[in-house]
């Protein structure tokens, strides 16, 4: 025979019970109240409970909160430098008395990228800004 007031449980819930798994409980005040809330799957013990449920009561069935459910918007890709897209510049001609083996400036990693559509910012290293450049060159066109 049962006590009253009463502790009926029922998993998954609020409550984490040492063993695993979760539950949550109620109040009953009479007899009547205990035998509707077992026949709605409600237990004696939270063991019961747990046990009843299964994989289930390792979860917590909360609903998402409402900023949960709204669609992210995309964002747009970052342009660091501001750079607005260019229409393709003339070659820049070599200087002749200049060392050809010379390693690019930075102006002209520059100048080649913009002209490449490479995004880069300030704080691309140049030997970066030169790997992308090449990399850039060497993809197989649509023309290919």
């Amino acid at each position: 025979m049962t006590q009253f007031p009463a502790l009926v449980y029922r998993s998954p819930g609020e409550n984490k019970k040492p063993g695993g798994g979760t539950y949550k409980y109620i109040g009953v005040q009479s007899q009547d109240e205990l035998d509707a809330k077992l026949a709605e799957g409600w237990h004696l013990t939270s063991a019961d409970a747990i046990t009843a449920a299964g994989d289930k009561a390792n979860g917590l069935t909360k609903p998402k909160p409402k900023w949960a459910l709204k669609p992210t918007k995309k964002k747009k890709p970052a342009n660091p430098l501001g750079l607005r897209k260019q229409a393709p510049q003339a070659p820049i001609e070599a200087v002749s008395d200049t060392n050809d083996t010379a390693p690019p400036t930075r102006a002209e990693l520059e100048a080649k990228a913009i002209e490449l559509g490479i995004r880069f910012d300030g704080r691309t290293k140049d030997k970066k800004l030169g790997q992308l450049i090449a990399d850039r060159l060497s993809e197989p066109t649509a023309g290919d």
